[in-house]
């Protein structure tokens, strides 16, 4: 059984799958399951992989990053502009992206707090904060709204870092047998995926009520191919101290 992701990012992936082949979880759910056996790879986030090294194997194919504006990595605020000594709520679902910010924050040379919330939604992460990261799902639902979107986090690290930032990764434990023949077929699930980009930019339009053209932009930026850019960043962050 193979763990994918139950953001709207991985729609195409998804239904590139034959019926029963995938279950949908958070990455962290995925994670829990891998270690437990309960699936035999999954897509998890990219600091989970790191932190679970001594645990995990790295399976060279379907990944979540951005070639572009990212769109569902958000800093969001009431107010219209980025300041020194921000106080910034965050989802504790977002420990790549959280780290992403960071990293931007630091060359922008601005202090910051983050703080990690029990929320994802904008809403209730900024009741105690003037900004909030959000990610994914509410993040697409963002743009429906009437926040300040004040920067794209991965668009920001890819310009700052001149690299693809990626968001999770496909992974099994290291006791787990993944062949060739495994690693081809996922990648035909890759190529497959495209066919049903349209699909889901219909899909998602309706469930978010945004525009056709920012769900276009998102299907166009999200790539799921293993790519020489993904290794560069894998092994970017794998160089980071994050232990």
């Amino acid at each position: 059984m193979i763990g994918l992701i139950n953001l709207s990012h991985s729609d195409p992936l998804y239904m590139a799958f034959p019926a029963g082949q995938t279950v949908r979880n958070s990455a962290a759910e995925n994670l829990k399951y891998l270690l437990a056996g309960g699936i035999e790879i999954g897509m998890v986030s990219l600091v989970s992989y790191i932190k679970n090294r001594d645990k995990l194997k790295l399976i060279k194919s379907m990944n979540i990053h951005s070639r572009a504006n990212t769109v569902s990595t958000l800093l969001v605020s009431k107010l219209d502009h980025l300041k020194d000594n921000m106080k910034i709520n965050a989802t504790s679902l977002t420990k790549t992206t959280e780290l992403y910010l960071k990293l931007v924050l630091d060359r922008m040379g601005l202090s910051y707090e983050i703080s990690e919330s029990k929320y994802s939604d904008p809403g209730s992460l900024l009741k105690t904060a003037d900004y909030a990261l959000i990610i994914g799902d509410d993040a697409i639902e963002a743009y429906s709204g009437n926040l300040n979107i004040l920067m794209d986090t991965g668009l920001e690290f890819s310009k700052q870092y001149s690299m693809y930032p990626v968001y999770a990764v496909s992974a099994a434990a290291k006791d787990t047998n993944v062949d060739d023949g495994m690693v081809n077929y996922l990648n035909g699930r890759i190529e497959e995926s495209k066919r049903y980009i349209k699909d889901a930019v219909e899909l998602n339009s309706k469930k978010f009520n945004v525009k056709k053209e920012v769900m276009n932009e998102y299907y166009r930026s999200i790539d799921y191919s293993f790519t020489e850019p993904v290794m560069k960043t894998v092994e970017f962050v794998s160089g980071l101290n994050l232990l």
